[in-house]
């Protein structure tokens, strides 16, 4: 079968209606550790060293909430939140990678901190687009090809990467427990 985003999302959605609390939430963060990885370093890069920390302590204190559930707590989770919201973005050019990268961080922490909050899987398939909202850019900006149609390039190589390590993810976390050790797993 022909992969398209409409299969994507339908495949995800009957699959994260099954997984439990903790292992969406270890989903999110997973994506959210996978772009933090690749794009937290250019708000250094743009001196905004305290935008950084922001980052960087959000997806702490989600690693910590998948190794430890009982450490919710919403009022850190608010200010989590809160805090992502402080990161100035206003010179950011949203047809460039790396600034794009980082608003998909942004946005992949706050779902997966309202997730906790919410419960609701949806959160955490916005979680599993934002990867792919990055690779659009790429495809658009690195490799010169129209995206207006979504599916068009979906089965290009950088694309396909990231549904394929997705889709593995799913598989193992259907069938396995995971802690903050399996933060890379498969990317």
């Amino acid at each position: 079968m022909q992969l398209t985003y409409t299969s994507f999302d339908k495949t995800i959605t009957e699959d994260f209606k099954q997984l439990p609390f903790e292992k969406l939430l270890f989903f999110g963060t997973w994506c959210s550790q996978y772009l933090y990885s690749k794009y937290a370093k250019y708000l250094k890069e743009k001196d905004d060293i305290e935008g950084y920390e922001i980052l960087t302590n959000a997806l702490s204190y989600l690693w910590t909430v998948v190794d430890n559930p009982s450490a919710i707590d919403e009022s850190i989770v608010d200010s989590h939140i809160d805090n992502l919201h402080t990161i100035d973005i206003d010179d950011f050019e949203l047809e460039e990678t790396n600034d794009t990268g980082i608003m998909k961080v942004m946005e992949c922490l706050e779902s997966a901190l309202v997730y906790i909050e919410e419960q609701n899987h949806e959160f955490i398939s916005a979680c599993a687009y934002f990867p792919l909202d990055v690779v659009d850019i790429i495809l658009t900006n690195d490799f010169g090809l129209d995206t207006n149609d979504p599916n068009k390039h979906i089965d290009h190589p950088v694309s396909k990467e990231e549904f394929d390590a997705q889709f593995k993810m799913i598989a193992y976390l259907k069938k396995n427990e995971v802690t903050s050790s399996d933060k890379h797993l498969f990317r």
